[in-house]
């Protein structure tokens, strides 16, 4: 018979095989089955529309439309109305965005009723030229920790959180085209709460974020 000690560690090591071959199921499912990227040409350009949340497999998604149809055009518009979503798969469109404008111009667009909201106003920042309707809706928060396995918003201590919040604002806000006063406002405003704009107010404000409505 097994020791005590010897048992408890062929437990856990089977638990995680368990847990790696569910997460392999469910991230090829996530794959198969996920959302769809709309893509169609309008006016010499290609639109992207994706009306989803922030969550596998956009990256995915965008990259094989980009290959798709990266010989028929020279401007893509990426057109969104999303809720926000993982900040790794946020980041991993925009790097999908990056590589595609080192040859094609990217437009970012978010029309009437739509929302960008959270890690979406990233990825919508990340356009060459950016424009919206007026009645488009914007929202800015610290980005939230969530628990893997129940999905539930985690509260992180009060140093890790501002830890946390100072890197997103570094990497996706002071490294893009927003007007700095804007942002050093927003910085200071945005510390627990949510801040919401119209397109119209952000172009208005001149924040820099929306160049253009429509």
């Amino acid at each position: 018979m097994p020791a005590p000690n010897n048992l408890r560690f062929l437990v856990t090591l089977a638990l995680f095989a368990a847990l790696a071959v569910f997460a392999w199921k469910s991230g090829r499912r996530v794959y198969e089955e996920g959302p769809d990227l709309e893509a169609f040409e309008r006016d010499g350009a290609v639109v992207l529309r994706w009306a989803h949340g922030v969550d596998a497999p956009m990256a995915e998604r965008f990259e094989k439309a980009f290959a798709r149809w990266k010989n028929q055009t020279d401007r893509f518009i990426i057109e969104l109305d999303s809720p926000g979503g993982a900040l790794i798969e946020g980041r991993l469109v925009i790097e999908e965005i990056e590589k595609i404008k080192r040859t094609h111009r990217v437009v970012a667009y978010v029309g009437p009723g739509a929302a960008c909201l959270s890690m979406c106003v990233p990825i919508y920042l990340a356009g060459d030229e950016r424009i919206a309707a007026k009645d488009a809706v914007f929202m800015f928060h610290e980005p939230s920790a969530y628990d893997l396995l129940t999905d539930r918003k985690v509260k992180k201590p009060g140093f890790e959180q501002r830890m946390t919040s100072e890197k997103f604002f570094e990497r996706y806000f002071v490294n893009s085209k927003m007007d700095p006063q804007w942002r050093e406002t927003l910085r200071a405003d945005w510390k627990g709460r949510d801040l919401w704009f119209t397109g119209e107010e952000l172009v208005e404000q001149k924040s820099g974020v929306v160049e253009l409505v429509d």
